[in-house]
């Protein structure tokens, strides 16, 4: 079995069985099953998270992430290796992350000489609780010395099996929103005895983002865009009672904690001034999330040449404005990550999501070059 076959194997039995946040316990099996025929010590971490370590007697250790964890999304694609779970996909490309890295144990088992030891992290719920924090928490990265770590994502908008990554910022800090505006309910007929929330909240959407505009910086640098986006909003009982409550949901994104501090100020002084206004209670709420993907510029560097003249690689010349639980891992030790094309323009989280699994050779290349270097 070839390289090809085998990671089309990987991704096909692991796209049948898509399982969520960190529950995972048949997609944990499978990658079990692959790794007990190797040499290599396992690890399990978390509730379903796997660890292979490929000890070649060295003073360091080469990690490499991939996440397992799927989303609450039904499939419409008709094929033989379509979701067996009713309502749950692979929509976000991490069957073929895990592919890629099942592909590259078997290959590091086959290599008794390197230069580093190996680390292979299958890591759940990135999708939803930040598996990766839980990861590092364990300290398995300081028991085996892991000195660098790596990581990729399929990525729609590059040509099929090109790799891309930058220096510096990658993706920026991601947090949730929510907005609770408490009225008071009255009927249509009378409205001077009600509290409109749908009014207020939807004064609340306009004024944040009026707010937003004016504190825009003049000719941003693309690292200091920042977003605050409302996109769900709901409100009211009856097409002729007033209001009493509206909640908004959204997200922020930033790359620098300077930029971040901004946004919520703005959440809150939005909020402050509202309530004050048209005497309601309003509380605007954020989650921490996930802090931005940072490649190691020195580290970045020195691969630089190497993937120039080993791949099909380009350089980003702006960040992506996605976010990815992967960021934790560059808190702990030097870390790039990489985007691998698949070409087909289909976003992740789309319920067609679908690739041509001859892109995933080109993972698997970028996997071995990196682990020379």
């Amino acid at each position: 079995m070839n390289d090809l076959q085998r990671l089309t194997l990987h991704r096909r039995e692991l796209h049948k069985i898509p399982e969520l946040s960190k529950t995972l316990p048949k997609t944990k099996a499978y990658i079990k099953s692959v790794l007990d025929a190797l040499d290599c010590q396992i690890i399990e971490v978390l509730e379903s998270g796997v660890c292979a370590y490929f000890d070649r007697g060295k003073e360091t250790t080469i990690a490499y992430r991939a996440d397992m964890d799927a989303l609450p999304v039904t499939e419409v694609n008709v094929c033989d290796y379509a979701s067996t779970h009713q309502g749950r996909m692979h929509a976000c490309g991490h069957d073929a992350h895990s592919a890629v890295l099942l592909g590259f144990a078997q290959y590091v088992d086959t290599q008794k000489e390197l230069p580093h030891n190996v680390l292979c992290v299958f890591q759940p719920a990135e999708e939803t609780t930040g598996g990766a924090k839980d990861i590092c928490e364990t300290g398995i990265f300081q028991k085996y010395n892991v000195s660098r770590v790596f990581g990729l994502h399929l990525w729609p908008f590059i040509d099929a099996g090109k790799i891309a990554s930058k220096s510096g910022p990658m993706m920026p800090r991601s947090s949730e929103i929510t907005i609770e505006v408490f009225g008071r309910s009255s009927h249509a007929t009378a409205p001077e005895k009600g509290i409109d929330a749908l009014f207020i909240a939807s004064q609340y959407i306009q004024q944040l983002y009026d707010a937003h505009r004016a504190g825009m910086r003049p000719n941003p640098t693309p690292e200091e865009r920042t977003i605050i986006q409302i996109c769900k909003m709901e409100s009211g009982t009856a097409r002729n009672v007033i209001s009493g409550y509206s909640t908004l949901l959204g997200t922020m994104r930033a790359f620098s904690d300077e930029d971040f501090a901004g946004l919520v100020q703005l959440l809150e002084d939005t909020a402050q001034r509202l309530s004050v206004e048209y005497g309601c209670r309003i509380t605007a709420e954020h989650s921490e999330g996930y802090p931005p993907v940072v490649n190691d510029p020195a580290l970045y560097q020195s691969l630089l040449p190497a993937l120039r003249q080993g791949l099909d690689y380009e350089e980003m010349p702006i960040p992506a404005m996605i976010s990815e639980d992967y960021s934790f891992y560059g808190l702990e030790v030097p870390s790039v990550f990489f985007f691998l094309g698949t070409g087909t323009g289909i976003a992740l989280h789309s319920n067609n999501f679908d690739f041509d699994e001859k892109i995933l050779v080109q993972g698997l290349e970028m996997y071995k070059l990196l682990l020379r270097q």
